[in-house]
């Protein structure tokens, strides 16, 4: 009787994990603001970016989001090249920036049609 009881209660609980993996899959997809823009981004010397062959600068309080939309130091994107989506603030500065999944750097900005 108990064997059956812990049985059922594994059972129970891989079904959870499998149901709980799954939303973990894939997660839901990012809005960008209508503004944004495409570009290839190389970080250098902090708060300088190259966007596109630009040097750009990094407002205070910039923000950039990993692909899994957790903020990423500017630091750790030292000599690498990644697809992003930014947006330009008043001054001119990049204030956020958002490193694409293959898949949205797929789809066609608004912007861009």
């Amino acid at each position: 009787m108990i064997a059956k009881r812990i049985v059922t209660v594994l059972v129970l609980l891989a079904a959870l994990c499998m149901t709980i993996e799954s939303g973990w899959a894939s997660p839901p997809p990012r809005n960008f603001p209508a503004n944004a823009m495409r570009g290839v981004l190389t970080a250098t010397v902090y708060p300088q970016i190259v966007i596109n062959g630009q040097t750009m600068v990094l407002a205070p309080g910039a923000k950039i989001y990993s692909r899994q939309n957790t903020i990423v130091m500017h630091s750790t994107l030292a000599n690498t090249a990644v697809v992003v989506n930014y947006t330009i603030d008043a001054q001119g500065y990049v204030n956020r920036a958002w490193i694409l999944t293959r898949e949205e750097a797929e789809l066609v900005l608004p912007t861009q049609q």
